[in-house]
């Protein structure tokens, strides 16, 4: 009787342990964060867009996409990326929030991984990054 008990105890547990990670996968759909946070940083005598990749799965076009870019310098830059359409100046200290809707990530269309360009348009030294979408 002791016996059946505990295996009848230990099946809820495995039950219960399934439930949550169903519950966490179905919350996680894609994987993919709906924001990304990226910061234009000072680093000795270089400007630096950090971080210098953001990898996108194609499963998160599902959804919209906030960009939040911070300027953490004494200068003004900026923040583009042209396939998007975006294009951003911060003054120094500055946070703004980019929001890219689903039909923005639709309009990139391809078939492979793509990777588009994060620059700086003020300032063509800034050691830039990429999007990258990964289909």
């Amino acid at each position: 009787m002791k016996g059946k008990a505990i295996v009848v105890v230990a099946g809820l547990l495995v039950m219960l342990a399934t439930l949550g990670a169903k519950a966490y996968a179905e919350e996680m759909l894609g994987g993919e964060p709906k924001e990304f946070h990226a910061a234009i940083l000072e680093m000795g005598k270089h400007t630096v867009i950090l971080p210098s990749a953001i990898i996108v799965d194609e499963k998160a076009k599902r959804q919209p996409m906030e960009l939040v870019v911070t300027n953490d310098t004494k200068h003004k830059h900026g923040f583009a990326i042209d396939r998007l359409n975006v294009r951003e100046l911060l003054k120094p200290g500055e946070t703004k929030t980019i929001k890219l809707s689903v039909t923005d990530l639709d309009s990139l269309g391809g078939t492979e991984q793509s990777a588009y360009r994060i620059y700086d348009p003020l300032d063509h030294k800034t050691v830039t990054g990429q999007l990258y979408v990964r289909r």
